[in-house]
């Protein structure tokens, strides 16, 4: 009886209105309908019938809080996010699931573990570099064209060029690149062994490259500046009784910038090759 007294002057609050409207020739008055139809209390406590209501509309969620369908591209797009902000040691499962709002289990249809995870990073990264035939008039320019592309990529991506080393290419961008390279290699008349172990040499050379640079990625740049000027101080003020070779050289080694020692070093390793080779034509020579 409480509830039906609430609900009678519930209704009758809102009806009252309606229920002093004339009954249309025909209809039943108040408290005639049937106990199953819809209706509202009149001023008399009867039921009057009401019309159906309109069809709600469907509710779609926002595009922003759409979680975005898992494939490999999304994945290691979101693992090259992660890899820049906690580095190769940081790259985890979980972390990269987290950032595509999602468990770890999910990205496991798709990548077998961290371990193919951080080779997929590295063959996407690889991919960047701009690959181009080799040409034997400029295979020394496209040689170092490719280093430096590759290097840049690498060093502005915190320590990635960890996730290179100890792998042998055999993912489609790494196998591309190598393709081109060993190509560009073989355009400058080097032997085929020479090739072969000198692409392993200018890889890891790169990559150790990429490794420094990037330490100082996120360091102050006025840091950077403070820390090498103090290194320079220091060189020009040893003793050059107890170090001469050191006191004599230190210009050098302070003075050039990190392109012309990578330049240096390029140049060093090239010219190494084309060594090797010329020695092993020789040793092929009959007598």
């Amino acid at each position: 009886m409480f509830v039906e007294g609430l609900r009678t002057l519930f209704y009758t609050e809102r009806m009252s209105t309606s229920s002093k409207r004339e009954q249309p020739a025909g209809q039943a008055g108040p408290g005639a309908g049937s106990a199953g139809s819809a209706g509202s209390v009149g001023s008399a406590g009867g039921m009057v019938a009401l019309p159906a209501a309109p069809p709600r509309v469907a509710r779609r969620s926002s595009a922003a809080g759409r979680k975005p369908t898992l494939s490999i591209p999304v994945i290691v797009a979101a693992a090259i996010e992660a890899l820049d902000e906690a580095g190769v040691a940081g790259l985890t499962m979980r972390r990269v699931a987290s950032r595509l709002g999602t468990g770890a289990a999910s990205l496991y249809a798709h990548v077998s573990g961290r371990e193919e995870l951080l080779e997929l990073v590295f063959d996407a990264l690889v991919g960047q570099v701009e690959l181009e035939d080799p040409d034997p008039a400029r295979w020394r320019e496209q040689v170092h064209r490719l280093m430096r592309d590759l290097r840049d990529i690498l060093a502005s991506h915190t320590d990635a060029a960890l996730a290179g080393l100890g792998r042998v290419p055999t993912t489609p961008q790494t196998l591309a690149a190598a393709e081109v390279l060993t190509g560009v290699l073989r355009a400058g008349g080097l032997s085929d062994r020479v090739i072969a172990l000198g692409f392993d040499q200018l890889v890891l050379y790169v990559s150790a490259f990429a490794y420094e640079a990037g330490l100082y990625r996120k360091a102050d740049p006025a840091e950077v500046e403070r820390y090498f000027a103090g290194v320079h101080a220091f060189y020009a003020t040893l003793p050059p009784g107890r170090y001469p070779v050191l006191t004599a050289v230190a210009p050098y080694m302070t003075g050039a910038d990190a392109d012309d020692r990578f330049e240096f070093g390029l140049n060093a390793i090239l010219a190494g090759f084309e060594a090797a080779s010329a020695a092993e034509a020789a040793d092929q020579q009959p007598g």
